[in-house]
Formats: C-alpha cells, sequence, structure tokens
C-alpha cells in the first residue's frame, strides 16, 4: 500500500532541523557573551588594583615636599599599575592633580602580548561584536594636620563634653574622678596636668596640631604668662566667648620610656586629635584667674563651664580665625 503524503506535511519536513540550528546559534551566543563577560569583570577587577595601587603611591609621592611633579606622579602611577595587574601591563590613560589634596588616576586595557588597547581573543568577534576596552578610577586622598592658637591653654579627654545642649562643668583639680575613671584630680595624668605648655615656654601663645604631641605645663596651676588671659579684670571678652580647646587622644603616659622618658612633670604630653568647640561662659582656676558670677563652683572644683557646640579638625571654625599648615601629612587613602 503506497502512503499518501499530503500537501501540509510536506510543507513542514525539516523544520526541526532549522529550529534546532537557531537555537544552537542563540546558545553558543550566550555562552560567548557569559565568557566574555567574565574576561570583562576580571579585567576590570584588575584594571581597578591598578588604579587604586597608582592613586595611593601618588599621594603618598605628593604629601612629600618638593615630590609631586606630574612626571613623577605619571611615572610612580604607572609602575604601581603595571605590577598590580596579572599581565604586568595596563595603560595609564591620566593623573589628575587639579584638585588641592587628592590625586585621581584612571586606567585602562592594555593587552599583556599584543599591547593592544583592548581585550583580544573574544568568543563574542564570531558574531561581529566590536572589540572591549575596560578601565577603572580611583581617587586617594592626603591632609595636612590643622594647627592654630589655642586660646586657652588647656587640654581635655573628648568624654569631657557633653552633647546635650546644656552647659557643663569640665573639671581640671577637685571633685570625683574624670571621665576616664582616673585620677580624682580629674585627669589622667596624675596631679592635674591639664595645661599645655606656652610656645617657648613664656607669654601664653599656644600652639596645638592635629595628629601631632604637645607638651603639658607641670602642675595643675595656671602657667605664670595666662593669668591675665584669666583675669575678667584684664580680659572682659573672654567672658560668654566661644573658644576652640585642643581634644587629646591619649597621652605619653603607658608609651615607650625610650621615647618620652619618665611620664611626669614637663615631660608629660598629649597627642592632640581634634578641636573642641566651647561657650565658656564661667571659669575658676586660681587667684585673679576666676569669673563666677553665678557661684557654679563649689569647694575646690577647677574648670570651666559652658556648652559644648562639636568637635572639629579646623579651629577657626569655632573662633573665626585663621589657621596654618605644616609638612606632617596623614594619607586618608582611597575615596573612591
Amino acid at each position: 500500500m503506497r502512503r499518501i503524503v499530503t500537501r501540509t506535511e510536506s510543507r513542514e519536513r525539516g523544520a526541526a532541523g532549522v529550529m534546532v540550528a537557531v537555537m544552537m546559534l542563540v546558545l553558543i551566543g550566550a555562552g560567548a557573551m557569559a565568557v566574555d563577560v567574565g574576561q570583562i569583570y576580571a579585567e576590570r577587577a584588575q584594571l581597578q588594583n591598578a588604579a587604586d595601587a597608582g592613586a595611593l603611591a601618588g599621594a603618598d609621592l605628593c604629601s612629600e615636599s618638593g615630590g609631586c611633579t606630574q612626571a613623577n606622579a605619571n611615572a610612580v602611577a604607572a609602575s604601581l599599575a603595571n605590577s598590580n595587574s596579572n599581565d604586568g601591563k595596563s595603560t595609564v590613560e591620566s593623573v589628575d592633580l587639579s584638585v588641592a589634596g587628592q590625586v585621581t588616576v584612571t586606567t585602562s586595557t592594555k593587552d599583556g602580548t599584543t599591547n593592544a588597547g583592548f581585550l583580544t581573543k573574544m568568543f563574542a568577534n564570531v558574531l561581529n561584536s566590536p572589540p572591549a576596552k575596560v578601565g577603572a578610577t580611583a581617587t586617594a586622598k592626603w591632609l595636612y594636620p590643622t594647627k592654630g592658637v589655642s586660646i586657652l591653654p588647656l587640654t581635655f579627654a573628648p568624654c569631657e563634653f557633653q552633647d546635650d545642649g546644656m552647659p557643663h562643668k569640665i573639671l581640671v583639680q577637685g571633685g570625683a574622678r574624670d571621665c576616664n575613671g582616673l585620677n580624682p584630680s580629674n585627669q589622667i595624668i596624675p596631679g592635674g596636668f591639664a595645661w599645655l605648655m606656652p610656645d617657648g615656654n613664656t607669654g601664653c601663645t599656644v600652639t596645638a596640631t592635629v595628629d601631632q604631641w604637645s607638651y603639658t605645663s607641670s602642675g595643675a596651676s595656671v602657667p605664670t604668662g595666662c593669668l591675665d588671659l584669666f583675669n575678667p579684670a584684664l580680659n572682659p571678652s573672654l567672658a560668654n566667648s566661644t573658644v576652640a580647646i585642643p581634644v587629646y587622644k591619649y597621652t605619653c603616659n603607658g608609651m615607650s620610656t625610650a621615647t618620652f622618658g619618665t611620664c611626669s612633670g614637663s615631660n608629660v604630653q598629649y597627642f592632640i586629635e581634634k578641636w573642641a568647640g566651647f561657650d565658656l561662659q564661667a571659669w575658676n582656676l586660681s587667684g585673679q584667674a576666676k569669673y563666677d558670677p553665678t557661684n557654679i563652683f563649689s569647694g575646690s572644683e577647677k574648670g570651666l563651664y559652658g556648652t559644648f557646640k562639636g568637635f572639629a579638625a579646623d579651629p577657626s571654625l569655632f573662633t573665626g580665625g585663621s589657621t596654618t599648615q605644616n609638612g606632617n601629612v596623614t594619607i586618608l587613602g582611597l575615596t573612591k
């Protein structure tokens, strides 16, 4: 018996083969895309490492006096960028020094074999896709610690400043233990060493710098050259003014004796961390160095009374004055 083939069946013969061929193209394309995307991400990670290393090296170079030329920054960024690439090669597109205190490095693809500026041997080339150029950017910052003249030659721990908008006493002597839970004299160093040494050991000009050590004036008494500063008859403008007070992070107490010797007397030092703004309303220190119209202080209490305004690295934010900078730097690291 002969099989009769209808017209419809003849039109559908071979359709499955066509569909398989089409699906194979789709699957191959998808696979090629997956491999290529993985290659792009791997290249991007290497270039980001290269940009990060170049930016940090540039920041380290530029934080040193006299070393931050465009040529030097380009050279150190290129060297670090290449050494942080798997194939030892990358392109440093730019080293931007236009913003003070920061360096931005941009890197892009460089084939380790052909030196081409794009990724080669990509599967998607069979689909006539264009070559891929990958890049990355990193920015590193540094700063110069802020140096300013302290109106009050005193320093306190950050825990002494209560941020509740209410006035409080900060004691240098007398009363209970200080906020560090240490000495009854209300200072981390026995004897009430809250006074900073005036510049040149005379007068009452005290220069304090963030991220540096400051010597103290031994004992709990007002340094001789600062008595007039706290005498309301001679300096009435101090009352109800906003002052910037140096805030310490730690002291030489417990540090290496090879570095500091004995941490007592004139050898006591405080490591200044930041500045505190303080609305000064009353004080009781010694003799004529007293302004306490409402009798805030009692008994043997010696200290300041006022309202905390906030912390800052720059004392001029509270006093409205100017600050200077020195050559010591802090590398902040990568910012993006």
